[in-house]
């Protein structure tokens, strides 16, 4: 890699009631407003990202996918409905890649090669998926958390870029960032964006960044469109209950910010842009799904 590590900064473009509250529920225009709001920010940082698209809010909104690869952004999958992987058959994942691919490609002209599981729902019990998403056309993956929490992740899973070899080929893996301490290799903080940036203060978050750089390590961001926006839930008419509503709204205010400071670094682009660097790399780290 040269000497200043390239980071990345991805979005999972969804609409928080659909796919945090009722998957049957319709995509609502808060998504293209909240991610509006996302493309005014990295137009003003001057940074291209990844936004790994959900396929419902493709076919709902397909002129607000337009306006994100217009604008130089990268365009992947989030799949389609948001529900999680591992309480899908193989089956019916296929279906959800295969549609949200067709959709997206229709939309951008471009192929779809990288994926991104709602709630890192890829655990050890459904490695399946990589031999699927092989099949049908992915190429990268940054499904894993590499830390086990109540909802998701797997212990002592690779934290850097890997490679998964699956019987019809290899698909490579680059998790969200946690970050490990140095003087152990048993405790990981989960860094990488979402909950845990509304949560860590400002300084801790450019702390790991500088850390992160020391190790020529890229740090990986995710964040949600809704995140950006701390008055959603007086444009959610919904009924969501008052401890959901806090507590999915707890940071929000200094989200942004927090991201703002990040940003200013110049060092963050896409994920297919770091992926290219590292290859580069000499050491290489196999999975066997």
């Amino acid at each position: 890699m040269s000497a200043t590590t390239l980071h990345a900064f991805s979005i999972d473009v969804e609409d928080w009631y659909q796919s945090s509250h009722d998957f049957n529920a319709p995509i609502s225009e808060i998504c293209v407003h909240n991610t509006r709001r996302v493309l005014d920010f990295l137009s003003y940082y001057n940074v291209r990202g990844t936004f790994f698209v959900q396929g419902l809010v493709a076919r709902q909104y397909p002129y607000l996918i337009k306006e994100i690869h217009m604008k130089g952004h990268e365009v992947q999958s989030h799949g389609y409905s948001h529900r999680p992987i591992n309480n899908m058959t193989p089956s019916e994942f296929k279906w959800e890649l295969m549609e949200t691919s067709k959709c997206l490609e229709d939309i951008t002209g471009e192929a779809v090669t990288g994926f991104r599981a709602p709630d890192f729902s890829i655990d050890e019990g459904s490695f399946w998926a990589f031999e699927v998403m092989y099949k049908c056309g992915i190429r990268y993956d940054s499904s894993i958390f590499p830390l086990e929490t109540k909802r998701y992740g797997i212990n002592g899973f690779e934290r850097e870029y890997s490679l998964i070899k699956t019987p019809s080929g290899i698909i490579e893996e680059l998790p969200v960032s946690v970050f490990q301490l140095t003087w152990t290799k048993s405790i990981r903080i989960p860094v990488g964006g979402g909950g845990y940036f509304r949560l860590f203060p400002s300084w801790f978050l450019g702390y790991c960044l500088r850390k992160l750089d020391e190790q020529r390590l890229p740090f990986i961001i995710y964040c949600h469109p809704y995140e950006f926006n701390p008055q959603e839930w007086q444009q959610i008419l919904k009924h969501v209950s008052g401890y959901r509503r806090f507590h999915q709204g707890l940071g929000r205010r200094g989200f942004q910010g927090k991201v703002s400071r990040l940003l200013e670094s110049k060092t963050f682009g896409t994920m297919s842009a770091v992926l290219k660097r590292l290859r580069e790399k000499e050491k290489q780290t196999y999975i066997t799904a």
